[in-house]
């Protein structure tokens, strides 16, 4: 009987066990203590992170005041360093990949060899004057573009700049090259070089020739518009000199004579006389055209 009883008592005793709960042992606190530790670490050091990542993005950054117009805050880097885009141009030179440095030395060699490159004005008189577009004080207009190309991803987060470098790689960037002249300096070499081959006008004349009075045509006389020129040469100068032309017509004023002699305008036949001066002529330039 006792042996039964101690059955029955051992029995009552493992079902309670089984029901009952059981309690963490001291490893599983001891493990979720730990768990806990390196969460806080992990949030932390995500904080950090994200601390890092704004300072970095508000230095290089542009903000915009109260007007509207964007100034740019004094970023870290110099920017003669920061690289352009993958396929960039400026005008007909290919700058991609370069930093702003590079890309302006190579944009001012190439406008060297183009500055330097001589060519004919053709003026007065048919006379041929050689010149280079570095006489006529050529001088490149806009090389701030290149620079304000670097500055395209100012005001743009780390995701925003990393989608336009790679839109900019697939549709690249052409930056526009202006070139001029400093026109005053244009016009003075112009009158000191090419306006001493003006012809003044000379009026026809009534002369005798074998016994035969006849008349002499006066000469066209010619003046080289130099402003016009200078304004010609500033505009199409540069792209002149790229496309190898070798000659550039520059405008003339003309100024014909009376075909009647000063004082003749009542002689007898002047009129066929006239005529038949001119007919000579006419046949004269049409024989010194032909080849």
């Amino acid at each position: 009987m006792r042996d039964e009883g101690f059955q029955i008592i051992k029995m009552k005793k493992d079902i309670y066990s089984e029901r009952r709960p059981s309690r963490p042992s001291q490893y599983d606190e001891a493990d979720r203590e730990r768990l806990s530790n390196i969460a806080v670490a992990f949030v932390l050091v995500l904080f950090c992170l994200v601390l890092i990542i704004w300072y970095v993005i508000r230095t290089h950054v542009t903000e915009v005041d109260t007007s509207g117009h964007p100034e740019r805050v004094e970023a870290a880097e110099d920017i003669d360093s920061v690289l352009l885009f993958e396929n960039t141009r400026v005008g007909d030179v290919d700058v991609s990949g370069l930093s702003v440095a590079q890309a302006r030395a190579k944009v001012q060699e190439h406008l060297d060899g183009i500055f330097d490159t001589t060519f004919s004005v053709m003026v007065a008189q048919d006379k041929k004057v050689q010149v280079s577009l570095r006489d006529l004080s050529a001088y490149w207009v806009n090389p701030e573009a290149i620079e304000e190309a670097a500055h395209i991803r100012d005001g743009r987060d780390v995701v925003a700049r990393y989608t336009l470098d790679k839109d900019m790689e697939q549709a690249g960037m052409d930056i526009p090259l202006e070139v001029s002249l400093d026109k005053e300096a244009a016009i003075s070499w112009l009158e000191k070089n090419c306006s001493i081959y003006d012809a003044e006008m000379t009026g026809s004349e009534l002369v005798t020739e074998g016994g035969v009075k006849k008349v002499k045509l006066g000469r066209v006389g010619q003046t080289l518009n130099t402003a016009e020129s200078a304004s010609q040469l500033m505009s199409r100068g540069y792209d002149f000199v790229k496309s190898g032309e070798s000659v550039f017509i520059l405008p003339l004023e003309e100024l014909y004579p009376p075909s009647i002699p000063e004082g003749y305008e009542d002689y007898p036949g002047i009129m066929d006389l006239v005529m038949a001066a001119e007919a000579e002529a006419a046949a004269a330039s049409a024989e010194d055209t032909t080849p």
